[in-house]
């Protein structure tokens, strides 16, 4: 779904009309943002910097008024409020990857996905994500979950696929 791999059979509908993703710029173009299980992140930049890396034409320093203005915004708006000078690599793991959800809305995601979102966190920062989750949910943003810890799933989601070897082997609603 963001362009990593490609389908060996089957389809992507998005709005109800066959998409071809085929890189992660063709996902970015379709609203699909995605937090990986290892953060994609530039440890020795400032979250501002990793957020404006790779959204301001390739001047990193371009927008950074409109860029802080909008950290700002999205900390407000969703519970994710950060220093936006503060270094990544001084960063607890939770604000880590509240700095890359952070950075797939800013980038028009309406759809994110996280790859083993609470693998790595204490269970503090796991419950602070599936508050961070709701609230973005309530906004109107799908949320795809990949985990392989059912009970965290059962108990936050409104629907459940269990896939196993790339097949659907279990659905609940």
């Amino acid at each position: 779904l963001y362009g990593l791999y490609q389908p060996d059979s089957g389809e992507i509908l998005f709005d109800g009309k066959p998409t071809e993703i085929n890189s992660s710029a063709d996902a970015i173009a379709n609203g699909i943002g995605m937090v990986h299980q290892h953060f994609m992140l530039v440890p020795n930049f400032t979250i501002l910097e990793n957020i404006m890396l790779g959204g301001e034409g390739g001047a990193l320093m371009e927008g950074e008024e409109a860029t802080l203005a909008e950290i700002d915004r999205l900390g407000r708006e969703y519970g994710m409020t950060v220093n936006p000078h503060a270094i990544v690599e001084d960063l607890p793991v939770g604000i880590r990857q509240r700095v890359e959800v952070i950075k797939a809305i800013k980038g028009g995601a309406k759809i994110l996905i996280l790859d083993e979102p609470t693998g790595v966190l204490t269970p503090g920062e796991a419950e602070n994500l599936f508050a961070i989750l709701k609230v973005l949910r309530e906004k109107g943003i799908t949320i795809i979950l990949i985990t392989h810890k059912l009970q965290e799933i059962m108990a936050i989601t409104d629907e459940v696929s269990i896939m196993r070897d790339g097949a659907i082997v279990g659905f609940r609603e």
